[in-house]
């Protein structure tokens, strides 16, 4: 699953872009229980190692980040922080009703 599954394509002419202000991304809720995260030493800018860990795939790093409103994860992610999981049955759900493409 691809983050930019959630965004419209805009554009006019040759150009297109993502739409950052349209997506469906603010509609994902936690149905399910969470499951919580404390970051270890090597967690620290590796938010895709925390997806490998708890989902055993790296493409869920972006969700994580989103959750846990972490914008940048080379500096906001530090060893001792507790994070949110989003249960994977919810980012099924979520994908199935609101992805775009």
């Amino acid at each position: 699953m691809k983050r930019t599954s959630f965004f419209n394509i805009v554009g006019s002419g040759n150009a297109s872009e993502y739409d950052h202000l349209n997506n469906s991304l603010s509609r994902f809720v936690m149905n399910y229980p969470v499951q919580y995260y404390r970051i270890v030493a090597d967690d620290v800018m590796r938010p895709d190692l925390i997806s490998y860990k708890v989902y055993q795939s790296v493409n869920y790093w972006w969700l994580i980040c989103f959750v846990n409103k972490i914008q940048n994860p080379l500096t906001d992610i530090s060893i001792g922080d507790l994070l949110k999981i989003p249960n994977i049955l919810d980012i099924y759900d979520f994908y199935k009703r609101y992805k775009f493409r």
